[in-house]
């Protein structure tokens, strides 16, 4: 035992010896292959002898064999062709060291490798593209050549994989041993990538490409040395698709195109695999790509046929590239390749081998389906998953907990370096299960917001699986995938209110609040579109989370977002906005008015998508309600910023397909209150104040009113229809009303219009039925508040005819926002008739009465006498019948009718059933 370390010390001696030796014998010898080949038998397999061998300086001196041998004039000299073969080989395993990939990038010996790939010689080419996927994976997967994080400066390579950032978050022993030393990453170009890319038409060079599937079935060789180089390409093509500069390179080489001939025509496993996984990474960035592979009846028996194989690497590829091309329009077999993938990835989800890769792919196949989010919530996958994200954060934790005590700097993952794709990252270079992977916390979040986002009993599951301050604590993840999945899982939970306060707002909400208006900030897109979504929902039915989002400066930052350039964040600002002012104190909406000018609201009301204009337009209606004095606020508000203008936003437009949480409800208007005892204006005072906002939601409501498939309008007496003008920006108000208007502007606009718009159109039409309905209840709650806005509104003609056009049975939802606006059109402005005492009194009577007979004048002119009778009578909504009833009697009384309808109540017992229920 004392002779042990003189052993030790021989045995080193002798195992340096040796590379000496041999590399002497490299440098100096006649035989360049038989030092080679020793060399290459002497490390493949023992990491010990391939550091031993850098340590000597056998990358440089393999290098400037291979520099010799490429440049050398007479290429049968010393028999060049195979010491480029041996040499690229020894290159190729001396780089899975980690100081001989140093050592490789360094001495730039990677374009002598990329040069070889051009060779006449298939055996050169086949050592060649092995020992630049050596390189390429090996460069992927270890962390010791990237910067470590206290010394990075601004702008250096990051890596760009779930994988190496996950490596990168985890230093071993290397990168303590390599210290403050930076390396560039291997980053292939454009020459280098069709280089590559060229290998993989070695087999079916012959086979021309018409741009459809019939050519995808070219023979591939089984066997054979142009077999190995085709299985080699795709293999590489894989790997260097696992960065994003390297898979925008491979796309633009036609890569994805050659790697579906591979899938469909090749027989080999490990073509087909490769093949797989490069498609895996690809198709969901190459729409022409999943265009082309679905012109190929041939993609859906194999894909399923690689749903059943035996290893389940290959299913989760095969069930990754189903959840791609799923999504694509051209897919024949949505629901079957759906039902095919799912059973496969919850199995898979069992399997400690495949269950890191696994979420990031479910969440990719279900996000657009409900049927598969409840198969898959009954499937157990929620617990599964949140088991899955708490034992992760867990590891993370005891991890930086270690490295804490022990002193060694933990990297986290840099935001700019994981990439935010839903493909699995299945190669050998793979962080280390135990090790912190922002990949695998994405997939999980992701998964469980798609799988929460629509179902409460999937909510309810995650809540009692107690990961609740893992999902909050994800959203000040430095990676910027692993924050948008965090917000969309908040907003998913935040759709529920039983969830809310089952947990995610103990404690008043404030941190929560507090880190969601931290992100509406964030430098990512999705970062902010799902916070502000999560926002929207948090607002609505909370007044503490409200003060808490005002109090950390929420409401100035939506309204910066509410200029954005994108659509779906443009859209969830305005949202939240509307949301906040649902039931909010007047401190809200003063403060609101004061963020957000009336030129800006305009802009949002004639902005180019019809998400934005409804939630502005529902600001408009929550700005004007509860009460005369909130009603008035608004409408000096917007008087005042008049100067500001108007126009359309520059915003573009644009689908966003996922649901943005919780819809807002009719906001009370509570218009029908004690009367409030003040003077009246004069009449003509101020007559066309006010017109900014009448504008704006009398557009909106006379395009609902042409949209309506009213089939009796073209039967209707010219003379007694009003015209009802069709221009988005209706200037002043109306000519009072006249026996001789005789424009049946409406009539055509429905005939020519409405009898196709609901079957040519429906999404539009269902736009402007949504549009038209807040502007109704906007105006019905404008018209609580006082006699200039009822006189106002009863002189716009063309207003008061498109809302009677609504007061129709055929009108369906809208017909209740326009009784109410009768309703309130026809109430007395004080409330009903004053107590008695005093002259002064009797005089407001007076002038009361004549202002309601007037605006119920007004409406019958426009017949909305026989509008509300038939409306009383066959509505099929007994609410719609009784306020139709009500407003028919007010009508009636106001113009000084006789009341001919039989159950009328008492006008005490009137006022205060509309006092209680309001809108």
């Amino acid at each position: 035992m004392t002779n042990s370390p003189d052993i030790g010390r021989v045995a080193t001696s002798l195992m340096v010896a040796r590379p000496r030796e041999l590399l002497r014998e490299l440098r100096e010898g006649t035989d360049r292959v038989k030092a080679l080949k020793a060399i290459k038998n002497q490390v493949i397999g023992s990491k010990f002898k391939k550091n031993a061998f850098v340590s000597e300086g056998a990358v440089e001196a393999v290098l400037e064999v291979l520099r010799d041998a490429t440049s050398s004039a007479n290429p049968s000299e010393d028999k060049m062709e195979v010491v480029q073969q041996q040499a690229a080989i020894v290159i190729g395993s001396l780089s899975l060291s980690d100081v001989g990939l140093r050592r490789l990038i360094s001495n730039e010996g990677l374009p002598f490798l990329l040069t070889m790939l051009h060779s006449a010689d298939e055996a050169v080419v086949e050592a060649a593209l092995w020992a630049v996927k050596m390189v390429v994976q090996q460069s992927t997967c270890v962390p010791s050549y990237f910067t470590r994080p206290p010394a990075r400066e601004a702008g250096s390579p990051l890596p760009e994989s779930p994988a190496a950032a996950a490596a990168a978050a985890t230093p071993g022993p290397t990168v303590a041993a390599a210290g403050p030393l930076s390396v560039t990453p291997v980053r292939l170009d454009a020459t280098a990538m069709s280089a590559i890319v060229r290998c993989l038409a070695v087999a079916g060079s012959s086979a021309a490409h018409t741009g459809s599937g019939s050519g995808m079935l070219a023979a591939v060789p089984r066997s054979g040395r142009t077999a190995a180089i085709v299985a080699l390409a795709a293999a590489l093509v894989a790997c260097c698709c696992r960065r994003t500069e390297e898979r925008n390179l491979a796309i633009a080489a036609g890569a994805p195109e050659k790697m579906l001939r591979l899938l469909l025509g090749s027989d080999r496993a490990d073509t087909q695999v490769a093949a797989l996984e490069g498609l895996s990474l690809m198709l969901p960035y190459q729409p022409s790509a999943c265009a082309l592979a679905l012109s190929c009846p041939e993609i859906y028996g194999r894909l399923f046929t690689l749903l059943r194989d035996p290893t389940p690497s290959v299913r989760l590829l095969a069930a990754s590239c189903a959840a791609t091309l799923c999504r694509m329009p051209g897919c024949e077999q949505t629901e079957a390749m759906q039902r095919a993938a799912l059973p496969v990835l919850l199995r898979l989800l069992t399997q400690p081998a495949t269950r890191p890769h696994v979420p990031a792919v479910l969440a990719s196949l279900v996000e657009a389906s409900e049927a598969l989010q409840k198969a898959a919530a009954d499937a157990d996958a929620v617990r599964l998953l949140a088991g899955l994200l708490a034992a992760e954060a867990v590891a993370a934790e005891a991890e930086t907990t270690t490295a804490r005590t022990t002193g060694q700097a933990v990297a986290a993952p840099d935001a700019a370096a994981v990439s935010s794709g839903v493909t699995p990252y299945l190669a050998t270079c793979a962080a280390a299960d135990g090790g912190v992977s922002s990949s695998l916390r994405e997939g999980c979040l992701r998964a469980l917001g798609s799988l929460c986002l629509n179902h409460d009993e999937s909510r309810k599951q995650l809540l009692e699986a107690k990961v609740l301050r893992h999902i909050v604590k994800a959203l000040e993840d430095p990676s910027n995938g692993v924050r948008a999945a965090a917000a969309l899982c908040v907003r998913a939970l935040t759709r529920c209110v039983r969830t809310l306060r089952g947990g995610l707002l103990e404690g008043g909400g404030g941190e929560l609040a507090q880190l969601l208006v931290d992100m509406l900030t964030d430098q990512e897109l999705e970062v902010q579109t799902n916070a502000a979504a999560a926002v929207c929902n948090l607002v609505l039915d909370f007044s503490a989370v409200k003060s808490a989002v005002l109090s950390a400066g929420g409401l100035t930052r939506l309204v910066e977002l509410t200029r954005s350039p994108a659509t779906p964040l443009r859209h969830h600002a305005t949202w939240a906005l509307a949301n906040m002012l649902y039931r909010a104190d007047n401190s809200v909406r003063v403060q609101l008015m004061e963020a957000l000018p009336w030129s800006r609201l305009r802009q949002l009301l004639f902005d180019s998508d019809p998400r934005v204009v409804e939630q502005a337009l529902v600001i408009l209606r929550n700005l004007c309600m509860a009460g005369r004095q909130q009603v008035a606020a608004a409408l000096e508000w917007a008087e005042s910023d008049r100067s500001g203008g108007g126009g359309e936003c520059g915003g573009s437009g644009g689908g966003f397909a996922s649901v943005t949480g919780l819809c807002t409800t009719p906001a009370p208007a509570h218009g029908h209150g004690p009367p409030d005892q003040q003077p009246l204006p004069a009449t003509g005072d101020k007559e066309t104040r006010y017109d900014g906002i009448l504008d704006v939601l009398q557009a909106r409501i006379q395009a609902a009113a042409a949209a309506m498939s009213v089939t009796d309008v073209e039967s209707e007496s010219a003379a007694s229809t009003p015209g009802v003008s069709h221009s988005p920006h209706s200037e002043g108000a109306a000519s009072p009303p006249s026996a001789s208007a005789s424009a049946p502007a409406l009539a055509a606009a429905a005939a020519t219009t409405a009898g196709i718009f609901r079957v040519t159109r429906p999404e539009q039409y269902l736009q402007t039925v949504a549009h038209a309905t807040h502007a109704l209840y906007a105006v019905a709650n404008l018209l609580t508040g006082g006699a200039t806005v009822k006189d106002l509104v009863a002189s716009r003609r063309p207003l008061l005819a498109a809302v009677a056009a609504l007061l129709y049975p055929r009108a369906g939802e809208l017909a209740l926002p326009a009784v109410w606006c009768a309703v309130n059109l026809t109430w007395p402005a004080g409330g009903g008739s004053g107590g008695g005492g005093g002259g002064g009194v009797d005089r407001l009577n007076r002038l009361e009465q004549e202002a309601v007979a007037t605006r119920c004048n007004a409406l019958l002119d426009v017949r909305g006498e026989e509008r509300l009778e038939e409306l009383s009578r066959q509505h099929p909504s007994r609410d719609v019948q009784e306020r139709a009833r009500t407003a028919l009697e007010q009508l009636r009384s106001g113009a000084g009718l006789a009341v001919r309808t039989s159950d009328t109540s008492s006008p005490a017992a009137v006022m205060t059933a509309l006092t209680a229920q309001g809108l």
